[in-house]
């Protein structure tokens, strides 16, 4: 298949397939004689699946340590609750950061509100 037929089935633009090859994502496709990269079919599910990892936040270089397998499912169930675990609990930590930092910000625009209300002239 060519470069903008794989993009289409699998809902991604040509840059970024192109992208994901240079980047050892995905490899890279065969050259035809006139110069077209030809790619399997089965490439759609494994660019879907990138896209889906990514947007569960996973980086390129954790999609790229991913043993990728051949079919439907390209990874494995264990693999998969593995890494998701991984994922969920790395994603716990920073919402637990990100609230902590919420509640100081709020803290320290309390005290600057109050502060501000004290020094603020009277007005009749």
């Amino acid at each position: 298949m060519k470069i903008g037929e794989i993009a289409k089935a699998a809902g991604v633009s040509t840059s970024r397939i192109r992208f994901y090859e240079r980047r050892g994502v995905i490899p890279a496709g065969d050259r035809d004689a006139n110069g077209y990269r030809d790619y399997p079919a089965d490439l759609i599910v494994l660019l879907r699946f990138i896209e889906q990892a990514q947007g569960l936040g996973f980086s390129l270089k954790e999609i790229a340590d991913v043993e990728i397998n051949k079919g439907e499912h390209i990874v494995s169930c264990e693999d998969a609750l593995a890494l998701l675990a991984e994922k969920h609990k790395a994603v716990t930590v920073l919402i637990a950061e990100a609230e902590e930092r919420k509640a100081r910000i709020e803290q320290l625009m309390q005290e600057l509100q109050a502060s501000r209300d004290e020094t603020a002239p009277v007005r009749m």
